[in-house]
């Protein structure tokens, strides 16, 4: 059984001691890494919720990976101000990395501005303008961060989406998520000819992998903007190549022909913001916030945090407000029967820093993104009419694939925090190489990690071995509908991740989809179409088939119609 076979799904676990916090429960996990809603505790009784980012024990032996993790906490703990996210420790503990960081009650952007749209209405625009200032403001002062010797980082978080601003209930925003950000002082540097960030929301120079500094910031929040102020994405296309030329020729429908209400100048402001070159957006995310600010004071008035706390109260329900912020304490957990384990004292560490060796990595498992980067828009149902259990609790999604072949997955729901900023200075750890070469897999979810035609590097293999007999050659396969179902249900995770992570498309709460696919006498996958047509769940299913490798068989083309049955609770 592999590592990831033996880590609990995303949702309520045993409450397990971890260092000086209690994991209570599974928010979401990734390729790199897990996320918990942990509690932080310490002496008489203190008590904090605090949300625990563990890297993955089979990585901790990958260099790459540690550097890449550690670098994040890094840029994070030197970053203080209210729109940022707070990191409040690094540690190792088991073999494991870990980051701790505030737990934020509340939504990210994106599900703000989806559910919205679900309703068929707007974010109301003193709302979505407060919100979209407060993320410049924080995206300014990490721009213009220094070290202690007053030298600029030049920091670029190069990942601005709605995703990655949240909104608490009580009328803050933060920036999420400076893991992948650039700063010319970091110390792992990003691969040459790699693009990094979500296709809809790059600038045109961060698309072409050029240089890029604070104002591609910029150009991502404009997208935010965009996205806030039409309930559309301005580059949405239906494939990652045709978003990326759209990108490069800055090819999007007007503001005002898709909202004719909106006011003029919020569209010159965001006309502006999306200017295909640099140097003529506003130079600055402090000279964006002040546009927008003007507008407000000038048309309304300046929208305060309570503003924000009424309308995301009133928006989401009281009852998934409290889901979020009731959370029980450990005496609360205890008198319900829930088993807590005891909180032993550790004898103090090495002076000197400790010596850790880190088990060596068995398997690594694909790299899925933890954030929702391809979030649907305009699809039906009310988030008010959910659940409160679902916002800690666990998200069951059941497929049957074919002829009756049925994976089940888990998916908690979008995690309260996931992301970045302060912190104290890592431990000096040994980590021994691997005894056995690792092989990492490429991102391919979402287009986060783009190989920009970098060239492999050229290994001599020695001489060429030339059996005295050629093998015998393979047994003519008849490609059946049941093997075809088999061979989905063992590459079952991506597909339904894309059932997780979009069900907002989907039409209900169960029902079934129809899939077409075609495969070619090779085995690989022709086209793929669906019932969902043009949603997002329905280019994620038919991206994430297209990637299935069938056997080679007998037949010219095969074409098959299988149905995927679904249930979310």
């Amino acid at each position: 059984m592999s590592t990831r076979d033996t880590r609990p799904p995303p949702g309520p676990v045993p409450v397990q001691r971890y260092g000086k916090y209690y994991l209570v429960s599974k928010l979401a996990e990734g390729g790199m890494a897990e996320i918990f809603l942990a509690k932080q505790v310490g002496v008489e009784g203190f008590e904090k919720n605090v949300v625990v980012k563990r890297m993955l024990a089979h990585l901790s032996g990958v260099g790459d990976f540690v550097s890449m993790f550690l670098d994040e906490a890094r840029l994070a703990s030197a970053l203080s101000h209210p729109n940022v996210v707070q990191v409040l420790d690094l540690g190792f503990e088991e073999g494991c990395y870990f980051i701790a960081m505030e737990y934020l009650a509340g939504e990210d952007f994106s599900a703000v501005i989806r559910s919205a749209a679900k309703q068929r209405t707007y974010v109301p625009l003193n709302i979505a303008l407060k919100v979209l200032a407060d993320a410049a403001h924080g995206l300014h002062y990490a721009h213009t961060f220094t070290d202690s010797k007053g030298q600029p980082l030049n920091v670029v978080h190069r990942d601005v989406s709605p995703s990655n601003i949240f909104v608490t209930y009580s009328g803050q925003v933060k920036v999420l998520d400076f893991g992948i950000a650039k700063a010319e002082s970091r110390v792992t540097n990003t691969t040459a000819g790699v693009v990094k960030g979500k296709y809809q929301y790059m600038s045109p120079e961060q698309a072409q992998s050029a240089p890029i500094d604070k104002r591609a910031d910029v150009y991502s929040l404009g997208v935010c903007m965009y996205e806030a102020m039409c309930n559309a994405r301005p580059f949405a296309r239906d494939s990652d190549l045709a978003i990326l030329n759209a990108v490069l020729k800055n090819e999007y429908r007007p503001p005002r022909q898709l909202r004719p209400d909106l006011p003029v100048e919020l569209e010159q402001i965001l006309v502006k913001a999306l200017a295909p070159a640099a140097a003529d957006r506003f130079q600055s995310a402090g000279e964006f916030a002040a546009a927008i600010e003007n507008y407000l004071r000038a048309s309304t008035s300046v929208t305060s945090g309570t503003a924000i706390t009424q309308y995301m109260t009133n928006f989401f329900g009281a009852e998934r407000v409290a889901s979020k912020t009731r959370i029980d304490s450990l005496d609360e957990m205890t008198a319900k029967g829930v088993m807590l384990p005891p909180m032993e004292k550790k004898a103090p560490s090495n002076p000197s820093g400790p010596s850790v060796v880190v088990p060596s990595p068995t398997s690594v498992s694909q790299n899925i993104s933890i954030e929702e980067s391809t979030n649907a828009i305009g699809a039906p149902n009310s988030v008010k009419q959910r659940s409160p259990a679902l916002m800690i609790g666990a998200i069951v999604a059941a497929f049957a694939i074919g002829i009756g072949g049925t994976f089940v997955a888990l998916k908690s729901q979008p995690p309260a925090v996931v992301p970045p900023p302060p912190i104290v200075e890592p431990p000096k750890v040994v980590v021994p190489p691997p005894p056995l070469p690792v092989e990492v897999p490429a991102v391919v979810d979402a287009g986060v990690v783009v190989d920009a035609g970098v060239e492999p590097e050229v290994v001599d293999a020695g001489p060429v071995v030339v059996p005295d007999k050629k093998p015998a050659p393979p047994k003519a396969v008849v490609l059946s509908t049941p093997l075809i179902s088999s061979v989905i249900r063992k590459n079952a995770g991506p597909v339904v991740r894309c059932f997780q992570e979009h069900r907002g498309d989907l039409p209900g709460t169960s029902g079934k989809v129809d899939v077409t696919i075609t495969i070619d006498r090779s085995g690989k996958v022709k086209d793929v179409t669906s019932a969902l047509g043009n949603t997002e769940v329905g280019r994620c299913l038919e991206a994430r088939l297209k990637q299935v490798k069938f056997p080679a068989h007998v037949d010219e083309a095969v074409t098959v119609t299988l149905p995927l049955s679904f249930k979310v609770q």
